[in-house]
């Protein structure tokens, strides 16, 4: 699938995967389980605050490490995946 680099306002180099959201793997190297709202933010192309909206409205699971609001915050890589799935439309024939 040829893809469309482009660069936005602000010089960021941003990639148009032709109308469809890009793939990412199932199985990360090393096994990795959790994936933080900033790489969630970067995979979902929004703002952190929308990833915790749609976080919170999905009831995906949370992992807080840390107290207060310097805590990190993890999702579980499996409950993302499935929860994007599960969010896709279906083409129209």
């Amino acid at each position: 699938m040829p893809t469309d680099n482009r660069r936005n306002r602000r010089g960021k180099m941003i990639r148009n995967m032709g109308g469809k959201m890009k793939s990412h793997s199932e199985n990360p190297p090393g096994g990795v389980v959790y994936i933080s709202g900033r790489q969630l933010s970067q995979r979902w192309q929004c703002s952190r605050s929308s990833v915790d909206r749609i976080a919170r409205r999905a009831g995906l699971a949370r992992l807080c490490l840390g107290d207060g609001k310097n805590g990190m915050i993890r999702y579980v890589r499996e409950e993302v995946i499935a929860y994007e799935n599960s969010r896709q439309s279906k083409p129209q024939s």
